[in-house]
């Protein structure tokens, strides 16, 4: 059952034979985000062991921050270190759940990326929203588009000469739209530990999902999963949701 009120999603979920209501946390995260996908499964068995049941809302990227930051929803799905610095109202999780590869993709072959300046003399795309590729663009010229589906139709279509993109996110979008002639840049401009944001209405959730998640860290069980999803997308993304 779903109740909305000032403003705030709240997601009842009814237990079976008892009687009583349990809640149903909401996550906002990417539009069309590979590493949402990635970072969902991880999340999925995490809550799991907490007896918590977890629903993914896909908004664009600064809408969806905006969203968790106000309390609309439970919090973000995923995000790199440090966005509580400006969104104060999101609390890390400690234990990182996914790492973002920062990839340059381009269809120029003479085009060589080796770290931000790199990509100074070119023009550049960017999505709205993606820190990372705001942050490392800063002062260059650039386009900002408001997803990743437009972002790499700009590229194909020769608008820019360059887009940086998180690595998953641009296997998952050149699959979907049945790109040609786009090549991913090595090495990765940056790579980027990726942390889930609880609101902080669940400030004491915080400790004990951590908990969990080191122990899947520990046991290799994160890796495992992120590994799988990338052969899905290696795979044409088909179970990628």
């Amino acid at each position: 059952m779903r109740i909305l009120g000032k403003g705030i999603i709240v997601l009842l979920l009814l237990v079976p034979g008892l009687g009583i209501t349990q809640p149903k946390l909401v996550f906002s995260g990417i539009q069309g985000s590979a590493n949402s996908d990635i970072s969902m499964r991880v999340l999925q068995h995490a809550y799991q062991q907490l007896g918590i049941d977890i629903e993914y809302l896909p908004l664009p990227g600064e809408r969806a921050l905006r969203t968790s930051d106000s309390g609309e929803v439970d919090g973000e799905v995923f995000r790199i270190a440090n966005v509580n610095q400006r969104y104060r109202n999101l609390v890390p999780v400690p234990t990182r759940i996914n790492v973002l590869q920062g990839i340059a993709f381009t269809k120029e072959r003479d085009i060589r990326v080796n770290g931000w300046q790199s990509l100074a003399p070119h023009n550049i795309g960017i999505q709205v929203g993606i820190k990372f590729a705001e942050r490392g663009t800063e002062g260059m010229n650039r386009i900002l588009v408001d997803t990743n589906a437009q972002l790499f139709k700009m590229l194909d279509s020769g608008r820019v000469d360059v887009i940086v993109a998180a690595h998953a996110n641009g296997l998952k979008t050149i699959s979907a739209l049945e790109l040609t002639g786009i090549r991913s840049t090595t090495p990765a401009i940056q790579e980027y530990p990726l942390f889930h944001y609880l609101h902080k209405k669940h400030s004491a959730l915080v400790p004990k999902l951590d908990a969990v998640l080191r122990g899947m860290e520990e046991s290799g069980l994160i890796l495992q999963i992120r590994h799988a999803a990338l052969e899905d997308l290696q795979n044409g993304g088909k179970s990628l949701h």
